[in-house]
Parts: structure tokens; sequence; C-alpha cells
């Protein structure tokens, strides 16, 4: 059966718009070196579903794969030619390639079972951003319940540092300083979070060397500030154990919205870049869960909606709702998915439509 060249090709264009040359030149490289030779190449070939970017995203599970035998120690053909080396030939890139399909095989086909999850943990300044917003407008603290966890790293988003433009929140002594490019005023209250819990379908355990190196693997190798990041806020998590339950979304959300309410703290739903790979009918599970659980706040109960997602026009914004006082969709910042830029606007910037 013949590649699937054209998933390869978006990925690959997808990649070198962020700036990231060197895996869109393995992407491009592996469509030359794939064969039936190997089993994991024999997957790949013949896969069940939809490869492309938007579906089963199989040419990330297989940088994803590779990226893990180069971090073990176990491509190093592969590894000499990873960042931070030039940008290597062709020609070079593809040997080595064989050279790790060939050698890594069993490995790789086992990697190639999970779909890429990551903890995008730049996404945290702009959800601290908006926890801050939900703190100054309900006065309460807050209990923060999130989709989408994987190892649950944002989580403990209180405790990395934010500098946002002239505004800091957060943990100024951590290891992990975020400094997005800041336009706009940030909010500066910062928020007591007084529980939090996770859920992902898969979850990661940061606490196993094998799980946490599969995290680091679906980042991008040329994008070595994110290898960083991500390095420190999986000692965080290790030293503050997120709770994540294996779980559906939708019933995750639904069994929230319908346990009792806690007087005096808000109850905050919140998600980054998460929302695009939800079937349809869990994403109507949890509107329909919010809107009736929205209905039914108060002031001393009240619900939040906080999200980092891509809107209707493929740009990401930060948009909250927030009940029983402002349930409409506030448009509080724009940014790209990587969150390097962020144009804030505010609760009383751009309101979008219901």
């Amino acid at each position: 059966m013949p590649l699937d060249r054209s998933a390869f090709e978006r990925q690959a264009a997808w990649c070198r718009q962020l700036g990231s040359g060197f895996t869109s030149e393995l992407l491009l490289a592996l469509v030359a070196t794939l064969d039936d030779t190997t089993a994991s190449g024999r997957k790949v070939l013949n896969w069940p579903g939809e490869a492309g970017p938007m579906q089963d995203v199989v040419p990330l599970r297989l940088s994803g794969a590779l990226h893990a035998m180069v971090l073990s120690g176990q491509a190093p053909e592969l590894a000499a030619l990873y960042p931070p080396a030039p940008l290597p030939e062709r020609g070079d890139l593809e040997q080595a390639l064989r050279a790790a399909l060939q050698n890594c095989d069993s490995r790789i086909l086992d990697f190639l079972q999970f779909a890429p999850q990551t903890n995008e943990v730049a996404r945290a300044s702009l959800l601290m951003a908006g926890l801050s917003v939900v703190g100054t407008q309900t006065g309460l603290p807050l209990s923060v319940y999130e989709i989408g966890s994987s190892g649950g790293l944002n989580l403990n988003l209180d405790r990395f540092s934010h500098r946002l433009g002239a505004v800091h929140l957060g943990d100024p002594n951590s290891e992990l300083q975020l400094t997005p490019d800041w336009t706009g005023t940030a909010p500066k209250h910062m928020p007591e979070i007084v529980a939090r819990r996770g859920c992902d379908l898969n979850p990661i355990n940061v606490q196993d060397p094998d799980q946490a190196l599969r995290l680091l693997a679906y980042i991008w190798p040329d994008q070595p500030e994110r290898l960083t990041r991500t390095r420190a806020a999986i000692a965080l998590a290790r030293a503050f154990p997120p709770d994540i339950d294996a779980a559906d979304a939708g019933a995750w959300v639904e069994a929230m919205c319908q346990s009792p309410d806690p007087h005096g703290r808000t109850r905050v739903l919140m998600h980054s870049i998460t929302w695009q790979y939800l079937p349809e009918a869990t994403q109507q599970q949890i509107s329909g869960a919010m809107q009736t659980a929205g209905r039914n706040a108060t002031a001393d109960t009240p619900l939040a909606w906080l999200s980092f997602e891509l809107s209707d026009q493929g740009k990401a914004q930060l948009t909250l709702r927030l009940w029983p006082n402002r349930p409409e969709l506030h448009v509080l910042a724009d940014a790209n998915p990587h969150v390097q830029q962020v144009c804030w606007h505010g609760p009383d910037g751009e309101a979008g439509a219901d």
C-alpha cells in the first residue's frame, strides 16, 4: 500500500511554518525512507485510519518515536544529526533514518500505538492570566478541572513564574520561568487554587521514566526551549503530583457538573488545544453539561469555562464564560499556539457569539 505522502507533507509544511525546519526535513525524508522491510514501516504503510495532521497524526507518532530513540541513546547515528547539529543533507538523514528504523523497529512499533500527547507548558501563562480574571470577578478561591491533561504539568501552573509584560504572577523563584512577548495590560490578581484535578483518556505518569520520555519525545527536537520548559515542569510534577483520572472527557465533565456545588469557591473547567481532538458527541456532552450547570450557578457557587483553542477562523484564542453574571463568550487574548506572542484584550475586550 502506498504511503500517504500528503499526511507527511502537510505536517512538514505546518512544522516549517512554525519555525521547525529540522522536523519538517525529517518528515519529508521519511517519505523517501519508509518501506515494508520493518514492522513499523508496514504499520505506517497500512495504517487503518486517517493518517493526517487533524486525524491520527501518524507523522508525529513516528517522529516522536524516533525522537524517543535519540533521547534514550538507542539511535546514535540519527542523534548525531539532530539539533543542535546543523541541518543535515537529505541523503545523510535518509541513511540514518533507515538505520534507526531497522535497529529500533520493535520499540518504534510500540510507540506508534500512542497518539501524540504534549503538555505545552508555555500555555500556562495564558491560563494563569485567565484564572486571574476569574478570581478577580468572583472574589473566591478556585477549584480547577482540566480535560486533556496528558501528564498534568499545567495543573501546577501557579507554581511556575509568569512574567506577563510588567506584571508578575506565580512563584518568582520557580525553576520554570515563562516570559511570553506580551502586549496589553495583564491582570494582576494572583488567584488561590484550593483544588485541582485533571482527566485524560491515557494519562501520562511522569513518575515513570518511560512515560516521561514519551512526553518529551513528542516535542519537536528543534525547539530546545520547549524541551527545557517541559523538563522543569516534569520535575515540579514529581514534587507535586497532579491528580489525573483516566476518563472520557464528556462523562468526566458531566460528573463534575453534577457533583454538589462547593459553596464559597469557583469551579473552573479549563483546557488548551484539546477541543479539536474531541469527537463531536463529546463536545456536545461537555457543552450541554456546562450550560445546565451554569444555569444553576450562584454568586456563592460560580462556574467558569476557560479555554485556549483554535477559533472557527483558525486563530488561537483564550476565551472565558463565567456563570451566573457573564455567561456569554468573551475573548480574553489572541496568541500563537505555542504562546510566544500574546495580545491581551481582557474581560472587557471582544465578546464572541454564544
